[in-house]
């Protein structure tokens, strides 16, 4: 569509310049009959400036139509200057010839002797300069164009790779997921089978919600957190309440109306702070808080460090999301990452989007 556009464009760009030549050869006409006594314009005017104006028009449409095109954006310059010369001489000479033709007809009368006719006379060194003033104008406006319309085409490769990457990277977190989730449930049935049987459907709601409300580029910020809700809710019923506090603090649905926001930029940080925070031998927590400051979402993640857990945060997850987040969000987001010996944190400020998507950066 865009495309389209600049083709458009660029023929009203050409319309308007040929607008402009032929006034400048009227008025010019005009001019000229100024300084006798002949009428401002009669057929022999008209006919004339016809013929200059056809020379020209032959120029630009083999220039335009068949050396641009065919020749200099198929990057065949020497091809390209040698013909463009050779036409160029081309029209110039039938215009000398025209010249001579009327200067023979008019300088041969019953009582004027015939006219010396110059090698070069001036009418036609100003026809070879507006043959080139042709050429070059036209060249400037083509090229113009093609690198509007190849930055469109860039810009279009560009945002395309990107919803590439991006749909990659959540096909492959998707699996991240339903792996740990399937982990937790197989380690359920063994504890407790009616749980087990309560965590099956509460992951089937957190399914319908991966796979078909998770696929937009933006989702309503209330939809996220009803998903974290019922991750939470799995991970309340795998977890003994003795051992492991987990800790939501998440606005309701009316405190966050209208905000809209990827999906699923927070699932890695609370499955990690699960794999990493959680102790069956020791006192563990997990915390998680969602709050809207100054037209942010502020998201953080804190959970506890044991002797024997893993902190690095490593693996695909982490990499897929801080990927998704530069593609999705630019720069328009900070990701801040602590470690104390006592807790880790993970603190993601989101900008807010009301009501509408946002491309993909």
């Amino acid at each position: 569509m865009a495309i389209n556009k600049g083709r458009k464009t660029e023929t009203i760009v050409y319309i308007i310049t040929w607008t402009v030549v032929v006034a400048l050869l009227v008025l010019d006409a005009l001019r000229s009959r100024n300084f006798s006594w002949n009428t401002p314009l009669d057929w022999e005017v008209v006919v004339h400036r016809g013929i200059q104006l056809i020379y020209l028009v032959v120029l630009f449409l083999i220039n335009n139509c068949l050396l641009i095109p065919r020749l200099l954006l198929r990057n065949k310059y020497t091809q390209y200057f040698i013909l463009t010369i050779i036409v160029l001489m081309c029209v110039w000479g039938c215009q000398y010839m025209q010249f001579i033709y009327e200067v023979s007809r008019h300088s041969h009368g019953p009582h004027m002797p015939p006219r010396f006719t110059p090698l070069i006379a001036l009418p036609v060194f100003i026809d070879l300069i507006c043959d080139m003033l042709i050429v070059v104008l036209n060249l400037a406006t083509a090229l113009l164009f093609q690198r509007y319309a190849d930055r469109l085409e860039h810009e279009r490769l560009l945002k395309s790779n990107a919803e590439n990457s991006l749909n990659y990277l959540k096909a492959q977190i998707n699996p991240h997921f339903y792996m740990n989730m399937l982990n937790n449930i197989h380690g359920m049935i063994e504890i407790n089978p009616a749980k087990a049987q309560d965590m099956v459907l509460d992951m089937s709601k957190l399914m319908r919600y991966m796979l078909y409300d998770s696929s937009k580029n933006m989702i309503a910020l209330s939809e996220e957190l009803a998903f974290i809700r019922n991750y939470l809710s799995i991970m309340r019923q795998r977890f003994p309440e003795s051992k492991v506090r987990i800790i939501a603090e998440l606005p309701d649905d009316n405190a966050v109306a209208g905000i809209r926001i990827a999906p699923l930029v927070y699932l890695v940080y609370i499955e990690n702070a699960f794999k990493h925070g959680v102790s069956y031998r020791e006192d563990s927590f997990v915390s998680v808080k969602v709050e809207t400051v100054d037209d942010k979402i502020v998201f953080s993640c804190i959970n506890s460090i044991h002797s024997e857990s893993d902190n690095r945060r490593s693996g695909i997850g982490l990499s897929n999301a801080a990927e998704r987040l530069r593609l999705i969000y630019g720069n328009n987001y900070n990701l801040d990452v602590d470690k104390t010996d006592m807790v880790f944190s993970v603190i993601l400020t989101l900008p807010e989007y009301e009501n509408k998507d946002i491309d993909h950066r």
